[in-house]
């Protein structure tokens, strides 16, 4: 039974083998989402390349054995384990990979269903001379194993010009039915080879100790050291240190939500507020100035003539008080007696 495949333009008979259980990776499989058709191909593909894989191994054990018996005898129908003939020699070597012959040569050729040809032989394949009534076992590099007749011991011969023309045919035991895919079929299941040991380094590789741990967010609260007083008491220079924009470094209790009202401004001296006009403050100011200075005969000495200039100035300056920058006048009495104070009480009397 055969199915057709397409590959790149044409068609390719793939005869279809014994069923054998997939080896390929069901999540990248899953992960890969491939459509019917190409999975169908692609399980088929891993089926044949896995009894492939069996039949070598299985090869290798059966050349092993072969080996071991070069040196011992030809006997007629002899199937070992002290001599053999040319089918008791192969029968024996797969028997103890696990793959069971017939007794004689051309039984053999006919029971073996995967044939091979002259060019394609691998270690392990059965060849066959004069008409299929000979065989030995193939070891590789042009040459092969075989008791070859009475009188000789196995021994391993070149595989040359002579025994080429009495080839008959090659068999290769164990193995599934010559089958063929596309190469892109090939490069796919590959790719899956790969993913799939990807994945498993990734569970297999253990934790990187030197990883930096996470680090929680840095907290807002200050971190009191020993010798030095926190940030936030009076003896710390921070907190004593003035906001640049003028307001206060603490919160109003209770308004934590609230920008604090800010610090009432520094009064200058009276001086600086706008001049009044009142003459009698200002005749009153005199006369307690001169009066203060008669009563006090210490006023000579510092403190007490700063108490009694702070006594005798009136809030808003006085009519003898000297130029003002700016008014024009020189004192008050020239600008009591002009015409620019018009309102009845100011005029000095």
């Amino acid at each position: 039974m055969a199915v057709t495949a397409t590959a790149a333009g044409f068609a390719l008979a793939v005869p279809m083998g014994a069923p054998a259980s997939a080896q390929l990776n069901p999540t990248v499989l899953k992960r890969l989402n491939l459509d019917a058709a190409t999975l169908s191909k692609v399980r088929a593909y891993d089926r044949y390349r896995t009894e492939t894989a069996e039949q070598r191994s299985d090869a290798e054990r059966a050349l092993s054995f072969a080996r071991r018996q070069i040196g011992k005898p030809y006997r007629w129908g002899a199937t070992g384990p002290s001599s053999y003939d040319c089918s008791g020699l192969a029968m024996a070597a797969w028997r103890r990979a696990g793959v069971r012959l017939p007794r004689v040569t051309y039984s053999q050729y006919r029971s073996v269903k995967r044939k091979v040809g002259l060019g394609a032989l691998r270690p392990g394949d059965l060849v066959f001379f004069h008409g299929r009534s000979h065989v030995g076992i193939y070891v590789g590099h042009g040459r092969f194993l075989h008791a070859p007749h009475t009188g000789a011991r196995v021994r391993i011969d070149r595989l040359g010009g002579a025994r080429k023309r009495q080839f008959a045919g090659a068999v290769r035991p164990g193995a599934p039915a010559k089958q063929t895919f596309s190469p892109s079929i090939r490069e796919l299941v590959d790719k899956i080879d790969r993913m799939a040991a990807q994945d498993r380094e990734a569970r297999r590789k253990p934790p990187d100790k030197q990883r930096t741990p996470h680090l929680p967010p840095p907290d807002d609260t200050p971190v009191h050291h020993a010798g030095k007083p926190p940030a936030n008491t009076p003896a710390h220079p921070a907190a004593q240190a003035p906001r640049s924009d003028g307001t206060s470094n603490h919160l109003m209790p209770g308004r934590p939500d609230r920008d604090p009202a800010p610090r009432p401004r520094h009064v200058r001296p009276a001086a600086q507020k706008p001049h009044h006009a009142n003459t009698g403050h200002a005749s009153t100011g005199h006369a307690n100035a001169h009066h203060a200075g008669a009563q006090h005969p210490d006023a000579n000495q510092p403190d007490a003539h700063e108490a009694v200039k702070h006594q005798a100035s009136p809030p808003h300056g006085d009519a003898g008080d000297g130029p003002r920058s700016g008014s024009g006048w020189r004192s008050w009495t020239p600008f009591a007696h002009s015409k620019t104070m018009k309102a009845p009480g100011h005029i000095p009397g």
